[in-house]
């Protein structure tokens, strides 16, 4: 009896359905690695959302009210955008970088709010002369590590996301 055919149909069906395997174990690790793209740039979008909508309603209370601000009403602009959980989010699935620099950027918010509610600030454009009024200073400090914490995050997340390379 000639065992030939017969295992060389057999090692022909083991290589088909190991390159098969295979195949289908590269697509899958391709495909997670393509939804997780997706989820941090989801993320790093409503993460930035929720920073900035919060820091221009906090500079509201602050204009509108007689600093310092009520308290009550600056914890409510601060909880409105839930910017603990998307940080708790960040820091699962972001690389070290983006998350250490979202962390800077919630802490900078974070120290700007107590200012807001702690002390008599006068928000206004940083650099100019006219805000010599008292807190000025103290407000443009806070903000000040804030903007630059916040560009630093951007900045991450774009390298994190593969956007701005070489511009």
């Amino acid at each position: 009896m000639d065992w030939t055919t017969p295992i060389s149909t057999l090692i022909g069906a083991i290589v088909g359905v190991g390159s098969t395997l295979l195949g289908e174990a590269v697509r899958a690790k391709r495909d997670r690695g393509h939804q997780l793209h997706q989820l941090r740039r989801e993320l790093y979008a409503r993460y930035l959302e929720a920073l900035t909508n919060t820091d221009s309603e906090l500079q509201l209370l602050a204009i509108r009210q007689q600093a310092p601000v009520d308290e009550g009403d600056v914890r409510a602009a601060w909880r409105s955008h839930s910017l603990l959980s998307l940080n708790y989010e960040i820091t699962l699935v972001a690389p070290t970088p983006v998350a250490d620099a979202a962390d800077t950027a919630y802490r900078s918010l974070r120290a700007m709010r107590n200012v807001i509610a702690t002390t008599e600030v006068t928000i206004g454009n940083s650099g100019t002369p006219e805000n010599n009024a008292p807190g000025a200073a103290e407000w443009q400090r806070v903000h000040r590590t804030y903007i630059d914490a916040l560009a630093a995050l951007r900045s991450a997340m774009r390298a994190d996301v593969g956007i701005g390379q070489g511009s």
